[in-house]
Protein backbone atom coordinates (compact mmCIF):
# COMPACT_ATOMS: atom_id res chain seq x y z
CA UNK A 1 0.00 0.00 0.00
CA UNK A 2 2.93 2.32 0.87
CA UNK A 3 4.52 1.55 -2.50
CA UNK A 4 1.32 2.24 -4.26
CA UNK A 5 0.79 5.72 -1.97
CA UNK A 6 4.75 6.87 -3.31
CA UNK A 7 3.87 5.94 -7.24
CA UNK A 8 0.92 8.15 -6.44
CA UNK A 9 2.60 10.61 -4.85
CA UNK A 10 5.39 10.43 -7.84
CA UNK A 11 2.92 10.85 -10.50
CA UNK A 12 1.10 13.62 -8.76
CA UNK A 13 4.54 15.50 -8.37
CA UNK A 14 5.35 14.92 -11.98
CA UNK A 15 2.53 16.27 -13.43
CA UNK A 16 2.88 19.63 -11.87
CA UNK A 17 6.84 19.88 -12.78
CA UNK A 18 8.24 19.07 -8.80
CA UNK A 19 10.86 16.48 -7.53
CA UNK A 20 9.88 14.62 -4.92
CA UNK A 21 10.54 17.25 -2.46
CA UNK A 22 7.75 19.43 -4.06
CA UNK A 23 10.08 22.13 -5.46
CA UNK A 24 9.86 23.20 -8.94
CA UNK A 25 12.11 21.44 -11.25
CA UNK A 26 11.33 23.49 -14.26
CA UNK A 27 8.62 26.07 -14.88
CA UNK A 28 6.43 24.77 -18.14
CA UNK A 29 5.96 27.73 -20.88
CA UNK A 30 2.65 27.49 -19.89
CA UNK A 31 3.02 28.43 -16.15
CA UNK A 32 6.19 31.23 -17.26
CA UNK A 33 3.66 32.29 -19.58
CA UNK A 34 1.22 33.35 -17.01
CA UNK A 35 2.58 35.28 -15.15
CA UNK A 36 3.36 37.91 -17.46
CA UNK A 37 1.52 41.00 -17.61
CA UNK A 38 -1.14 41.19 -19.45
CA UNK A 39 -2.25 44.60 -21.67
CA UNK A 40 -3.47 46.99 -19.47
CA UNK A 41 -1.57 45.47 -15.77
CA UNK A 42 0.43 47.15 -13.62
CA UNK A 43 2.77 46.48 -10.90
CA UNK A 44 1.57 47.05 -7.90
CA UNK A 45 -1.66 47.48 -9.22
CA UNK A 46 -2.11 51.03 -7.73
CA UNK A 47 -1.58 54.74 -9.47
CA UNK A 48 1.96 55.61 -10.19
CA UNK A 49 1.97 58.68 -7.88
CA UNK A 50 1.24 56.96 -4.84
CA UNK A 51 3.93 54.19 -5.47
CA UNK A 52 6.67 56.19 -6.82
CA UNK A 53 5.58 60.16 -6.10
CA UNK A 54 4.25 62.51 -8.30
CA UNK A 55 5.31 64.93 -10.82
CA UNK A 56 6.87 67.89 -8.43
CA UNK A 57 7.72 69.95 -11.31
CA UNK A 58 9.07 69.13 -14.91
CA UNK A 59 12.63 69.63 -15.26
CA UNK A 60 14.08 71.67 -18.45
CA UNK A 61 17.06 71.70 -20.25
CA UNK A 62 17.80 75.42 -18.61
CA UNK A 63 16.58 74.28 -14.68
CA UNK A 64 18.98 73.64 -11.79
CA UNK A 65 17.05 70.19 -11.52
CA UNK A 66 18.96 69.46 -15.24
CA UNK A 67 22.27 68.64 -13.55
CA UNK A 68 20.66 65.77 -11.47
CA UNK A 69 19.83 64.13 -14.69
CA UNK A 70 22.50 61.69 -15.65
CA UNK A 71 23.00 60.56 -19.52
CA UNK A 72 22.87 56.84 -20.32
CA UNK A 73 26.19 55.76 -21.96
CA UNK A 74 26.49 51.96 -21.30
CA UNK A 75 25.71 49.54 -23.78
CA UNK A 76 22.78 46.97 -24.00
CA UNK A 77 20.19 49.65 -25.15
CA UNK A 78 19.03 51.32 -28.37
CA UNK A 79 17.44 54.61 -28.32
CA UNK A 80 14.36 55.41 -30.53
CA UNK A 81 15.60 59.10 -30.08
CA UNK A 82 12.55 60.42 -32.50
CA UNK A 83 13.41 63.78 -31.67
CA UNK A 84 17.05 63.88 -32.51
CA UNK A 85 18.01 65.48 -29.37
CA UNK A 86 19.28 62.54 -27.11
CA UNK A 87 16.67 63.59 -24.72
CA UNK A 88 15.81 59.91 -24.27
CA UNK A 89 19.09 59.48 -22.79
CA UNK A 90 18.58 61.78 -19.93
CA UNK A 91 17.61 60.54 -16.90
CA UNK A 92 17.89 60.11 -13.15
CA UNK A 93 20.12 57.94 -12.05
CA UNK A 94 17.95 55.46 -10.20
CA UNK A 95 16.32 55.28 -13.75
CA UNK A 96 19.59 54.76 -15.58
CA UNK A 97 20.14 51.94 -13.07
CA UNK A 98 16.90 49.82 -13.37
CA UNK A 99 16.91 50.06 -16.76
CA UNK A 100 20.66 48.86 -16.65
CA UNK A 101 19.40 45.90 -14.79
CA UNK A 102 16.99 45.15 -17.18
CA UNK A 103 19.01 45.73 -20.11
CA UNK A 104 21.13 42.55 -18.71
CA UNK A 105 18.33 40.51 -18.54
CA UNK A 106 16.86 40.99 -22.27
CA UNK A 107 19.66 39.29 -24.10
CA UNK A 108 19.35 36.40 -21.74
CA UNK A 109 15.61 35.64 -22.35
CA UNK A 110 15.99 36.82 -25.81
CA UNK A 111 19.56 36.23 -27.26
CA UNK A 112 20.63 38.78 -29.33
CA UNK A 113 17.93 41.35 -28.73
CA UNK A 114 18.20 44.29 -26.94
CA UNK A 115 16.22 46.54 -24.68
CA UNK A 116 14.98 49.45 -26.25
CA UNK A 117 14.19 53.05 -24.62
CA UNK A 118 11.15 55.01 -26.90
CA UNK A 119 10.82 57.17 -24.38
CA UNK A 120 12.59 58.48 -21.04
CA UNK A 121 13.11 62.20 -19.97
CA UNK A 122 10.55 64.27 -22.22
CA UNK A 123 11.59 67.98 -22.54
CA UNK A 124 8.87 68.05 -25.93
CA UNK A 125 5.88 67.79 -23.23
CA UNK A 126 4.70 64.89 -25.43
CA UNK A 127 2.90 62.78 -22.22
CA UNK A 128 0.18 63.61 -19.93
CA UNK A 129 0.58 66.89 -18.09
CA UNK A 130 1.66 64.80 -14.88
CA UNK A 131 3.99 62.46 -16.59
CA UNK A 132 6.85 61.86 -14.40
CA UNK A 133 8.69 61.66 -17.93
CA UNK A 134 9.26 65.20 -17.34
CA UNK A 135 11.52 64.38 -14.10
CA UNK A 136 13.33 61.89 -16.01
CA UNK A 137 11.94 59.20 -13.63
CA UNK A 138 9.63 57.32 -16.48
CA UNK A 139 10.82 55.05 -19.91
CA UNK A 140 8.47 53.32 -22.18
CA UNK A 141 10.14 50.56 -23.04
CA UNK A 142 10.12 47.46 -25.89
CA UNK A 143 12.54 44.97 -27.36
CA UNK A 144 14.84 45.99 -30.18
CA UNK A 145 13.10 43.80 -32.30
CA UNK A 146 9.60 45.55 -31.61
CA UNK A 147 7.73 42.38 -31.52
CA UNK A 148 4.44 43.13 -29.59
CA UNK A 149 4.84 39.55 -28.38
CA UNK A 150 7.39 40.16 -25.58
CA UNK A 151 5.89 42.72 -24.10
CA UNK A 152 3.64 40.72 -21.33
CA UNK A 153 7.35 39.24 -20.70
CA UNK A 154 9.56 42.44 -20.80
CA UNK A 155 7.22 43.80 -18.45
CA UNK A 156 7.88 41.30 -16.02
CA UNK A 157 10.92 41.10 -16.51
CA UNK A 158 10.92 45.03 -15.23
CA UNK A 159 9.16 44.02 -11.82
CA UNK A 160 12.44 41.66 -11.43
CA UNK A 161 15.05 44.51 -12.69
CA UNK A 162 13.33 46.51 -9.28
CA UNK A 163 11.29 49.02 -10.72
CA UNK A 164 9.13 51.03 -8.64
CA UNK A 165 5.80 50.61 -11.13
CA UNK A 166 5.59 48.77 -14.26
CA UNK A 167 3.02 49.17 -16.57
CA UNK A 168 1.89 47.30 -19.55
CA UNK A 169 0.67 50.27 -20.88
CA UNK A 170 -0.14 49.36 -24.57
CA UNK A 171 0.39 47.08 -27.26
CA UNK A 172 3.53 48.95 -28.22
CA UNK A 173 5.52 49.73 -24.96
CA UNK A 174 5.76 49.02 -21.41
CA UNK A 175 5.54 51.86 -19.21
CA UNK A 176 8.36 51.68 -16.21
CA UNK A 177 9.48 54.20 -13.31
CA UNK A 178 11.06 54.55 -10.79
CA UNK A 179 10.90 57.19 -7.19
CA UNK A 180 13.19 60.39 -6.58
CA UNK A 181 16.78 59.75 -5.58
Amino acid sequence: MRAARTVAFGFALAAFGCNSSGMDVALSKRARVSRDLVLGQRVPDTAEALVVGALEAPVTRNAPAFARLVRYERPGITFKDEEGTSADRMMTPRLRDRLARLAALVPEEWPGLALRVTEAWDDGREHGSASIHYEGRAADITTSDVDAKKLGRLARLSVSAGFGWVYYESPSHVHVSVARE
